[in-house]
């Protein structure tokens, strides 16, 4: 007997709640950047993530950053599948507290520094009125029963998740002369992710009105087995030399037979010139073995298209090493800051509640399938990542900045990564500041993503576009000790459409997907220096 599945969400909630980075990896991590959107050649106190080797190039003493970004982004998923009751879903993002803390403490030839920031994910997720992957197997269900009289369905579906990475960063720095300095450090990462929803309220359409699937599925198998048992009772009541219309003359009832046996096979032909007794010998087998296995149908839609829950937590942890180098050059007007991240190898492991792991399928045995079974391990390996940056000062009143990150996302654990994954993420920015007075800096700057994904890896609650985005912002010296930081951002993401196919019944079904984005961010931030 083979294993009888209908997979309502089969795909890895893995919410992608990125904003600006790899694909897993999180680079907008302080507000320097959101007003400027390159850092990586940073000698100011941020560079403790970004550019952790010109931490020499502080003054001496005590630094401190503390920053928080606001973070809001739409995901709109469009799907032309036609048996949908509806065509677009808007998921919403939010990341109201987005934190950054660096530390760093310089004296002589060394630095030594702490990072506290949110490396991957940091917000939620909700889709209110669920996602296509989840509901496009329902409308399946019900447009490949139509035969039985179902004509649409109805559902009530939500969706939520968040996932934050914190990664706790630790390193010490050292002039090897004045002009190059070495990094080396690490970084705990502590990753944190909870699913929660539901699925309920399950209904199709028939002419008798709205009806639960089991329900429903049942009476279509009692209908053909009382259709079965009233030939036999015919025949045993001497009545199968007629034809139907000839015995059985209660309208109502005549009409049931002839839907029963229209549904094992008779033609009207059949029905209006063959005997009662033909009848019985030809079809009632039909009946009988129909109604057996739509009963186990039932059985299975029972299950799979009741009200379902999701609560599911996931926990892992990793180590990052860190490596970094940065060179001053022309009189230290031209910095090039070098780091390098290793991959982080990160288990997480579900801790689901039982029965809210979400149902997806029986086993030949009866027992269930969940999507999220409590226990099961998931790799989620952090990709290594190369970032490059140059700063050049023109002046005492313009610098320029341009960096680079280089991702190893097809060399982590990741499932199926090498046919998923066809290049690796790349990202490039240009920045520039203006010291419009000796307090005062404006700044503005352009960063590009470029992904490497196959259609394979894109799915409805983690996909990967294509982006551009603009920040812009400023940075006042409220004193020698204390600067204040301001910025803000928006990203475009190129929409990307694909083509997909369902079976229904015999049929596949072409349709389309379109995936959407947009991400608004501000950050405000104030960097302190105790010292000389």
């Amino acid at each position: 007997m083979r294993k009888i599945t209908i997979t309502l969400l089969a795909f890895m909630l893995a919410v992608n709640l990125g904003y600006a980075g790899g694909l897993v990896t999180n680079t907008n991590q302080s507000t320097a950047w959101a007003r400027m959107m390159v850092r990586d050649a940073s000698t100011s106190i941020d560079a403790v993530y970004y550019n952790p080797a010109a931490l020499t190039k502080l003054s001496d003493g005590l630094h401190i950053s503390l920053s928080n970004q606001t973070i809001s982004q739409t995901q709109t998923i469009t799907s032309t599948f036609q048996f949908l009751n509806n065509k677009t879903y808007e998921g919403k993002v939010s990341a109201p507290i987005f934190p950054d803390v660096y530390v760093a403490y310089k004296t002589g030839r060394w630095a030594f520094s702490l990072g506290f920031m949110p490396i991957g994910g940091g917000g939620g997720a909700e889709f209110a009125t669920g996602i296509p992957m989840a509901e496009i197997p329902i409308a399946a269900t019900a447009a490949g029963l139509s035969g039985l009289g179902v004509t649409g369905y109805s559902m009530d579906m939500y969706l939520k998740g968040s996932s934050v990475y914190f990664g706790l960063q630790a390193g010490i720095s050292f002039a090897v002369s004045k002009n190059f300095s070495l990094y080396g450090g690490v970084r705990y990462v502590m990753a944190n992710n909870s699913y929660s929803g539901y699925v309920k309220d399950i209904r199709f359409t028939t002419a008798g009105g709205s009806v639960v699937p089991d329900t429903y599925v049942n009476g279509v198998a009692k209908g053909l087995q009382d259709a079965s048992n009233g030939l036999a009772y015919l025949v045993s009541q001497g009545a199968g030399a007629y034809t139907l219309s000839q015995a059985v003359t209660d309208p109502t009832q005549l009409a049931q037979l002839q839907a029963a046996l229209t549904a094992a096979g008779a033609t009207p032909d059949n029905l209006s010139t063959m005997t009662i007794s033909d009848l019985n010998t030809n079809f009632s087998p039909v009946l009988v073995a129909t109604s057996q296995y739509l009963s186990s149908v039932a059985q299975s839609l029972g299950a799979l298209l009741g009200d379902q829950q999701i609560d599911v937590k996931q926990k892992g942890h990793g180590f990052t090493p860190i490596f970094g180098a940065n060179l001053s050059l022309l009189n230290n007007k031209l910095d090039i800051g070098l780091k390098y991240e290793f991959i982080t190898h990160m288990t997480l492991t579900n801790s689901t509640p039982a029965g809210k792991g979400y149902l997806i399928g029986m086993n030949t045995d009866g027992s269930p399938i969940y999507m999220f079974p409590d226990g099961e391990k998931i790799n989620a390996d952090m990709p290594s990542m190369l970032s490059i940056g140059v700063n050049y000062k023109v002046n005492d009143m313009i610098s320029l900045q341009g960096g680079a990150h280089f991702y190893g996302d097809r060399n982590t654990g990741w499932k199926d990564v090498k046919s998923t994954v066809g290049k690796n993420y790349q990202e490039y920015g240009l920045g520039a500041e203006v010291n419009v007075t000796p307090k005062l800096l404006l700044s503005a700057g352009y960063l590009i993503t470029i992904t490497g994904v196959n259609q394979s890896y894109q799915s409805d609650l983690s996909y990967s576009l294509n982006t551009g985005t603009v920040g812009a912002g400023g940075a006042y010296k409220i004193n020698d000790n204390i600067t204040l930081q301001l910025g803000g951002y928006l990203t475009n993401y190129t929409p990307k459409t694909y083509d997909y196919s369902y079976t229904v019944g015999s049929t596949s079904i072409p349709y389309k997907n379109t995936y959407k984005k947009s991400t608004f961010g501000v950050s405000v931030g104030l960097d302190f220096k105790i010292g000389k």
